[in-house]
């Protein structure tokens, strides 16, 4: 450490603090300034003053046994200080990768080089970034920037060269044109790029003085980094063959209070337990764990207490959630306690995934007189169905209707015991199920029987969540007329299930669990809306042919069904319509339930729509904006990154259009829709220009009205520059606000 850059007072003030530190002591400000004031003969205020500069100039952290002299007596923040040198703009995963260390670990060396000044974070995007406090704060988003390769050649072609054009960068360095400006637009955000316009065309140019302090840091920051650690690090550690003496004492991190968490089944239900130990050499006081788990789990305590923990001691609390329906979520919470000082800390648990699985089963009817020894080879978790506002007749048929969706086989059905019993085999498995469920006054018992508690809790959750949802459309629409609601009430819970399929598609999720969702809307289909033309068995056995127990439905296949399930659900948003309008007219006086029904259709109209503009916005590739006489591309837009060249495309589809209207004689004519396996192009004509979009599946009437609205608003507003262009696409630069305005809003 360099005591030149020290007062005379500050430096008398640090020779206590390396004696403090030598005895192993942590600095505190108080006790320091306390201590300065018997050993050194300089006035209070001038003892203030130093302790104060050591402080700001991060020689001491109050609180800490380290300075800025013995920081870098560790080895591992030697290594990590170096890498950061290096690597300025590293995020800490890298630091935790390169270093081989955990993340506990790691924040707390980083912790300690960011206290005192040696490193500094900044927030870029997402993500923080840690930087050498060698770097000029406002020059974070400059080195960033350059770490990008692509970006780094192309600022130093444009240096080599002294200017360039938008042609230079696409010829260069075989880039499409949008990825070319893209990377142009990234440097001109950190004022490294400037630009004029020179007949017609835009060239640009370096800014030499931006880049002067990038180039001064990689010349010094060897030097600095030599100052501070003037033995380079082995990456092995010497032979020593004489006694060496003992370092200053390192801190260490130490946690006092550990928290563990973990899970297991219990009877169709999560054990979630999470488990307190106090490390610490004092007693800690009035310890509560909070859980918070996603509205998937419903369970009854929040907070869990602990009344003491005395050191070393360890104690677990156990929360009992109830799975509402199968997938995946995080589930986390919070510790608190007092410490023996009367201090509250708190501690985060850190998240924990659960995944509640439903297992993929197929129909086999088992016999009564095997069932007992089914049921005793098999374990079983049980779950009670509240209902209310219906008679118990009406709950059975509305359980037992949502059980026979699913492809179990009837074993038996007593509609007087109110008393059903299916079976089944999980279908990964090859392991038998039983479905068992009776119904009393004012509740359902459900009990489900399975090779593995994991089995159980996942089909328990899946049955649960189709029978609470049917059962609150029948409480808040119970109607005149046995046809229509039945129809009407089937009909909204089928849109349900394919609004879910369609979440699922979305999320690329589970194969199993798409499946078995097919097969029930297929059930459901056939059994209560036969007259729905639904095509979608042939779904079912490709899906299975890739079946595999951690497998995921594949993205082009999401997309398809994506597109099945919107359109499914407009021929139920039309039935319910219909229904609807039959119901209005045959019970006029029945004003409520027409308002309910009415409701539930305008949310349905809506869900449909927000469904639509998802798929559409899933699909949407590429955008060319062509002008129809020469066939000259004006514009193109990238909405997924994909790579292709305009000027060829162009070319292509303006042959292609001609050849329509060569083909049909008719000058109007001309191709719309090129199609080819999932990729489709789609053309439409204004008054000067054509718009082709390329799409990754079938396309919506949303895209159609987009497209139509780009090419009226596109037309609109460079009416003037299209009625007499002269071959410059540079006046079309600005459209990319006007494409993502038409195509988001």
């Amino acid at each position: 450490m360099n005591g030149a850059s020290l007062t005379k007072v500050e430096q008398k003030v640090f020779e206590l603090v390396n004696q403090l530190n030598k005895q192993g002591q942590k600095i505190r400000i108080k006790d320091l300034f306390a201590l300065a004031k018997r050993k050194l003969k300089f006035p209070q205020l001038e003892i203030e003053r130093a302790i104060w500069s050591l402080i700001q100039k991060k020689y001491i952290v109050d609180g800490k046994k380290l300075t800025k002299a013995t920081v870098l007596t560790n080895k591992n923040r030697q290594e990590m200080l170096q890498y950061l040198y290096n690597n300025p703009g590293t995020h800490i995963r890298a630091v935790r990768e390169k270093m081989n260390m955990g993340s506990y670990l790691t924040s707390w060396h980083i912790m300690i080089l960011e206290k005192f000044g040696y490193i500094r974070k900044k927030q870029h995007k997402n993500m923080v970034l840690l930087f050498p406090a060698l770097i000029q704060e406002g020059d974070e988003e400059l080195f960033t920037v350059l770490k990008d390769e692509k970006v780094f050649e192309i600022n130093e072609y444009l240096f080599e060269n002294k200017s360039i054009t938008l042609q230079n960068v696409q010829t260069k360095f075989k880039l499409a044109k949008n990825d070319a400006q893209s990377y142009l637009d990234v440097l001109q955000s950190v004022e490294l790029v400037g630009f004029k316009d020179e007949n017609g065309e835009r060239v640009y140019y370096g800014n030499s003085e931006r880049l002067q302090s990038f180039i001064e840091y990689w010349k010094i920051k060897d030097q600095d980094l030599k100052k501070m650690i003037p033995e380079p690090v082995p990456s092995t550690p010497p032979i020593v063959q004489t006694p060496i003496a003992f370092e200053p004492l390192e801190e260490r991190p130490v946690v006092p209070v550990e928290v563990k968490r973990e899970y297991d089944y219990l009877g169709g239900n999560i054990r979630f337990k999470i488990a307190v130990r106090n490390n610490s050499e004092t007693m800690i006081s009035k310890i509560r764990v909070m859980l918070t788990p996603t509205d998937q789990f419903k369970f009854e305590s929040e907070v869990k207490s602990v009344e003491t923990l005395g050191p070393g001691e360890s104690r677990g609390v156990d929360f009992l959630l109830t799975p509402m329906t199968c997938g995946k979520s995080q589930v986390f919470g919070t510790v608190s306690y007092v410490n023996a000082f009367g201090k509250p800390n708190s501690l985060t648990v850190d998240p924990k995934e659960i995944w509640v699985k439903c297992p993929l089963v197929t129909s086999i009817k088992a016999e009564l007189k095997d069932l007992l020894e089914w049921q005793a080879s098999l374990q079983s978790g049980m779950s009670s169905l509240p209902y209310e506002g219906l008679t118990k007749d009406q709950a059975f048929e509305i359980v037992t209707n949502q059980i026979s969706a699913l492809d179990l086989a009837v074993v038996t059905l007593d509609s007087t015991q109110l008393k059903a019993t299916y079976s089944g085999i999980a279908k990964v498995t090859n392991t038998k199920m039983i479905v068992e469920v009776e119904t009393y006054e004012g509740t359902s018992k459900l009990v489900v029987w399975a090779s593995s508690l994991n089995q159980v809790t996942g089909f328990l959750a899946y049955i649960k969540n189709l029978v609470i949802v049917a059962l609150d459309m029948a409480k808040s629409m119970r109607m005149k007329g046995e046809k229509f609601s039945q129809q009407i009430l089937s009909a909204f819970e089928l849109a349900d299930r394919l609004s879910q399929l369609f979440e699922y598609c979305e999320m690329n999720w589970n194969l199993s669990e798409v499946i078995i969702l097919l097969k029930e809307i297929l059930t459901r289909a056939h059994r209560d809306l036969p007259s729905l033309p639904f095509e979608m068995g042939h779904w079912v056995a490709d899906l299975e042919q890739e079946l595999d127990p951690n497998a995921t439905i594949w993205e082009q296949t999401a997309i398809n069904l994506e597109f099945e399930m919107y359109n499914n659900l407009v021929k139920v948003g039309d039935v319910i319509r219909s229904n609807l309008e039959m119901y209005k007219g045959t019970f006029q006086d029945d004003l409520d339930t027409i308002k309910s029904i009415e409701e539930k259709y305008q949310q349905l109209l809506l869900k449909t729509a927000e469904l639509e503009q998802k798929y559409s916005t899933r699909i949407l590739v590429y955008l060319l904006i062509i002008e129809s006489n020469s066939g000259v591309t004006l514009y193109e837009h990238n909405f997924a990154q994909k790579t292709l060249d305009p000027d060829l495309i162009s070319g292509f589809l303006t042959a292609v259009q001609s050849f329509g209207v060569e083909l049909t004689s008719d000058q109007e004519a001309g191709m719309k829709k090129l199609a080819y396996k999932n990729f489709e192009i789609e053309l439409n004509v204004g008054d000067y220009i054509r718009a082709a979009l390329f799409l990754t599946g079938e396309n919506t009437k949303f895209l159609i009205k987009k497209q139509t609205e780009l090419i009226n608003q596109f037309e609109e507003r460079y009416s003037d520059k299209l009625k007499e262009w002269h071959g410059d696409v540079s006046v079309f630069s600005s459209a990319k606000e006007l494409i993502e305005t038409v195509f988001k809003s």
